[in-house]
């Protein structure tokens, strides 16, 4: 695990810098959250070089870096990312697709993980967004996930404010620490919560939280791996016991 993290460690100083001395954007692949932990904390090393990130519109989990701006590149490229929508053939017979459905059609074609991005399942259909060098691959051949037989087609411009959908929710917690609004966000006891940070499964921001006793700020994006994630937003009152009715927008 840590040779892992070192390479990759070293694979974005060596982009950050490629496009630092050639003045041409370079992007990294797609990163889940422990990439992005690594990104994070490497960041001090490439902080002359400027970067975006970006997953293929706004609210994406996975998301790609782009190394390079205006003030160094002589032009701008724009990311290497496609947008599929996938639907059933017959949405009669079609089964009820899960994003582990998806993403199994997906491995099964062989394709590595780090070139595709997100997963939305919306009503009966899903969108998936990948690099452009696979797309036209998974275009062809990702014609049936579980028993269901899809049709994929390309979007120029992914459904804007419908892909990720924010859900205002009031969670009563004893404080602002993470552990805890998280046990309540997951409806689990904070055993459980302990394990998952333990586990390092628990992000703020995109980075490892290692602190279940971090206290959240407004705008703060927690993520559980695998669980779901959200944005602490602010706590509105305190009740007569002395508990926090706080704010969160859960992503769903």
């Amino acid at each position: 695990m840590k040779d892992e993290r070192e390479l990759f460690r070293k694979r974005l100083i060596e982009l950050a810098e490629r496009s630092d001395r050639s003045m041409v954007p370079c992007f990294t692949p797609f990163m889940g959250l422990m990439e992005q932990d690594i990104f994070r904390c490497t960041e001090k090393e490439f902080s002359h070089v400027p970067y975006t990130l970006f997953g293929g519109t706004e609210g994406c989990e996975r998301v790609m870096a782009r190394f390079g701006g205006e003030a160094n590149c002589s032009y701008m490229l724009p990311f290497p990312i496609v947008c599929l929508k996938g639907t059933p053939l017959s949405a009669k017979f079609a089964d009820d697709l899960t994003h582990r459905d998806i993403l199994g059609a997906v491995m099964n074609l062989g394709i590595d993980r780090n070139t595709t991005g997100d997963i939305v399942i919306r009503d009966n259909c899903f969108y998936l967004f990948c690099t452009e060098g696979v797309a036209p691959h998974i275009e062809e051949n990702l014609i049936r996930a579980k028993h269901t037989d899809l049709r994929i087609e390309r979007v120029d411009k992914p459904p804007q404010g419908e892909l990720y959908r924010l859900e205002r929710q009031q969670i009563n917690s004893a404080s602002e620490r993470v552990d805890g609004i998280t046990a309540q966000f997951l409806k689990a006891g904070r055993s459980e919560v302990a394990s998952i940070i333990e586990q390092r499964r628990l992000f703020i921001n995109g980075r490892v939280c290692e602190n279940g006793g971090k206290t959240l700020k407004s705008g703060d994006v927690v993520s559980v791996r695998g669980s779901g994630r959200f944005i602490f937003r602010e706590t509105v009152k305190t009740t007569k016991k002395g508990r926090l009715m706080i704010e969160i927008d859960r992503f769903c």
